[in-house]
């Protein structure tokens, strides 16, 4: 039987198809290096990834105990208002009792000089802690709004 015309073409080619086997070992070998550069990609990324999450949980933990302090911060400076707000209080029965005393003229010339003057030191104490008062207060809206 002689051979059709195909198998010539193949018999012929064969020399090429060595070729073609080079070129598709050539491929291969691409595909294979584009493969592990995509896994390399893929590991990186995982790791940048699994470093973010680590950062994250780091900040997430920082930010629990700034709210922590935050809270603590809240409770101590509404005590401080309220401690402030019973010293105006206090101060205001003393210039009362003095107002009072004062009124029923029942002292000397010499102890109205000294209740005088004892309710100008009443005055300026009640004056000095509302200030405070009124600092504590802005600094700490101040400091709400950023927070």
């Amino acid at each position: 039987m002689e051979p059709c015309e195909t198998e010539m073409v193949i018999t012929l080619e064969e020399p090429f198809v060595n070729g073609m086997r080079t070129i598709h070992k050539n491929h291969l070998i691409e595909k294979d290096q584009q493969f592990i550069y995509i896994q390399q990609l893929i590991d990186e990324k995982r790791n940048m990834l699994l470093e973010k999450q680590k950062h994250l949980q780091k900040e997430a933990r920082q930010n629990e105990f700034l709210e922590m302090v935050k809270r603590d911060y809240a409770k101590y400076n509404d005590y401080i208002v309220q401690q402030k707000r019973e010293q105006i209080q206090a101060f205001e029965i003393l210039k009362k009792y003095v107002d009072d005393l004062n009124a029923t003229n029942k002292l000397s010339k010499y102890n109205m000089m000294d209740a005088k003057v004892e309710q100008q030191k009443i005055m300026a104490e009640i004056e000095s802690i509302r200030k405070g008062l009124a600092e504590i207060t802005k600094n700490t809206d101040k400091l709400r709004k950023i927070i």
